[in-house]
């Protein structure tokens, strides 16, 4: 239970930054509770404007917004509690909105888990997270040789896919926040479940609450540190209460604490039930995965490997590819998928095919394909001659179902003889009509069965070079690829030609899926394939530093704690 104050005005806006056009203004909101900084809630504006996401400091600003009436909408981290003011945006002004809330001195129910819960599995459908302008777009597939930011349309990703970082970022500074707020609901339905303070769920024990909160905690972390390689280990929801000179910060604590949240969450969490759920299974495969980036870049723990190997085998049988490749993204087929060990759910609500996609669907055109990307399905390494002749055949059956070779136009699909006109497909079922944003239906694949085998692949690669064991399960995916097995990985590979391979196949396997760039970087060859990129190309070049394998730690959290260090390389402003 809480209760609200709220103070607001205006001012003109100043030199300090540029003026807002014509009929619009915007609003800056600062949400406290119990007369301290509120980091973590969502904001929204009714009409709709965008979502956003209080930082450190408790604020967040909505820029240059159409004038006019608005509702605004706070949500306190971790529950469904809503406050709501209404304001009025003046143009050319800048309005200031102070939202004050407080516990209720009478009441204090005790938490709702399942409400804690369910707030983390939407908050892996954010736009910070894993929605189409998440992961995939501000890391995993742009900077490398697979897709660019489109520079007519680039949104707020540009810099970002030019390695032009900077600790000031809204970007770099808005993923670290909504990270840390889920990491934060996570620490308070542990708190809760410790002190017993907290209303029971009918048929779930308090050791699988526990594992649900410790595996979603660890996935969140696994992001922070790929992003950020050195992020704080915060385990205490109450971080105002804190000595911020007592928080940890580095790699190694954070991988330890992700390994102990997966090793209880595996030995507590029941079997599969729901691929969007966590299970034994999601918590086994990704402590293989987590085990096999420790083992490879930056940290080297080579022991890790079999440790890997072990984990990953723990699943095999559980799992199979589906015959399809497509059928893996199929909106009809979830139920049924016997491929995916765990998914995000976007039930009308994602923007996938809408930010980025084929042209004629996709609202904004954002994201382009790389020449060298599309040259990589095909034999050889060189793809169609210009002007493309149609039907454009592909042996790679991955080839069609990634990759848009046409545009929709008055409700019509025009083949495009031009490849720089093609664009980003695989999540969209139908080319009914262009996309609406927040509207799509979608489940993202975080894990699934392809990525444990080629992760197999590369452990047995690394430790033992390239045997049979990493053949099969290289080739199984390849065969479901081409239907056959006609077009296996060549034998007699050393490692690194194994390796080179591998790469290969992981790109046009889980392209648009956010995997490339950690990919790289646990394998040691980033660089290099930005190097190669920029040899292609004569313009808009990657502008890569060693350091930029990771992210600067965000200004707002460095300017809040003078304990951080900054990563090596970057300096503040």
């Amino acid at each position: 239970m809480i209760a609200m104050a709220l103070f607001f005005g205006s001012c003109s806006s100043d030199g300090d930054g540029p003026q807002p056009g014509v009929g619009v203004g915007s609003l800056e909101v600062l949400a406290l509770f119990d007369g301290t900084a509120l980091p973590g809630a969502s904001v929204e504006t009714i009409p709709k404007t965008s979502s956003m996401i209080t930082d450190l400091s408790g604020k967040t600003m909505f820029k240059d917004i159409p004038a006019g009436d608005y509702q605004i909408i706070i949500t306190l981290p971790g529950t469904q509690i809503k406050v709501a003011l209404n304001v009025k945006v003046r143009a050319g002004q800048v309005e200031y909105v102070e939202m004050e809330l407080a516990p209720d001195p009478i009441s204090e129910l005790p938490i709702e888990l399942e409400v804690l819960l369910l707030d983390l599995y939407k908050g892996l459908q954010g736009e910070y997270l894993f929605d189409a302008n998440g992961y995939s777009l501000y890391w995993g597939d742009i900077g490398m040789d697979l897709a660019r930011i489109n520079p007519q349309n680039a949104g707020r990703s540009l810099e970002l896919d030019l390695y032009l970082f900077h600790p000031e970022d809204n970007v770099i500074g808005n993923v670290w926040t909504a990270h840390y707020r889920l990491v934060r609901i996570c620490n308070r339905g542990l708190e809760a479940l410790e002190s017993g303070d907290y209303a029971p769920i009918d048929g779930t024990t308090p050791g699988i609450l526990e594992a649900e909160f410790r595996f979603l905690r660890a996935l969140f972390y696994f992001n922070l540190v790929k992003l950020y390689g050195n992020p704080l280990l915060v385990t205490q929801k109450d971080l105002d209460l804190t000595d911020l000179s007592t928080l940890i910060q580095g790699r190694l604590p954070v991988y330890g604490q992700i390994v102990e949240d997966l090793e209880f969450a595996q030995l507590e969490l029941p079997p599969i039930h729901t691929k969007t759920r966590a299970s034994k299974e999601a918590a086994t495969a990704l402590l293989g995965k987590v085990y096999l980036t420790m083992a490879g870049y930056p940290l080297g723990q080579t022991d890790k490997y079999q440790l890997a190997l072990g984990e990953f085998e723990k699943i095999l049988g559980s799992f199979s590819l589906e015959p399809e490749y497509g059928d893996v993204f199929g909106l009809g087929t979830e139920a049924s998928n016997t491929e995916v060990i765990f998914s995000v759910p976007f039930e009308h609500s994602g923007n996938y095919g809408a930010l980025w996609g084929p042209k004629g669907i996709s609202f904004n055109d954002r994201l382009l394909l790389t020449p060298g990307f599309v040259d990589s399905f095909f034999e050889g390494g060189a793809g169609p001659t210009e002007p493309v002749h149609f039907p454009l055949i592909a042996e790679d059956s991955r080839f069609h179902r990634n990759l848009a070779t046409f545009s929709f136009e008055d409700q019509q699909v025009v083949d495009l003889p031009l490849r720089e006109d093609w664009r980003p497909y695989k999540f969209i079922e139908e080319p009914l009509s262009p996309k609406i944003p927040s509207e799509t239906s979608f489940d993202y694949p975080y894990l699934r069965m392809a990525d444990v085998l080629l992760m197999i692949a590369e452990v047995e690669n690394e430790v033992n070079g390239p045997t049979p064991k990493a053949y099969d399960a290289l080739n199984q995916v390849r065969r479901r690829a081409f239907g056959n097995g006609d077009h296996d990985v060549p034998d007699g590979l050393d490692p690194e030609g194994f390796l080179r391979a591998l790469i290969r196949e992981r790109k046009l396997e889980f392209c648009f899926e956010g995997q490339l760039k950690d990919d790289l970087i646990r394998m040691g060859v980033l660089e290099a394939e930005i190097l190669a990129y920029n040899e292609q190309v004569s313009a808009m070049e990657r502008d890569f530093q060693p350091h930029e394998y990771i992210w600067p730690i965000p200004l707002a959290e460095s300017s809040q704690n003078p304990y951080v260090e900054q990563n090596d390389g970057y300096m503040e402003p």
